[in-house]
């Protein structure tokens, strides 16, 4: 029981988070950052390249979705190479649910 009530504390913080996250108006940004690492892992300048955006713009929101556990960073020789994490799966499904209503 105990475990069950903590799962749903954390869930619940997590969507509290991601609400959060989705309603700034960098969303947008963010967004296209996601996606492009979900497609295929990136450093920071990669992603400002692809993206045709400023890279201190680039990690300010890698930064912010690192915080909120959206992405992790991998240490990879001299660079960090951004990947999304398992959360999210989640915010998937919460923006599949909110563009049914």
């Amino acid at each position: 029981m105990f475990r069950v009530k903590r799962f749903v504390s954390k869930f619940l913080i997590m969507l509290v988070k991601v609400e959060e996250l989705l309603e700034n108006k960098g969303w947008e940004t963010r967004k296209r950052i996601i996606f492009e690492l979900e497609t295929k892992p990136c450093t920071a300048y990669e992603l400002s390249k692809k993206l045709s955006l400023n890279y201190s713009t680039v990690k300010y929101h890698l930064e912010l979705l690192e915080k909120f556990g959206i992405i992790t960073r991998k240490p990879s020789k001299h660079k960090n190479v951004y990947i999304t994490t398992k959360n999210i799966k989640t915010i998937e499904k919460y923006l599949s649910e909110e563009s049914m209503q």
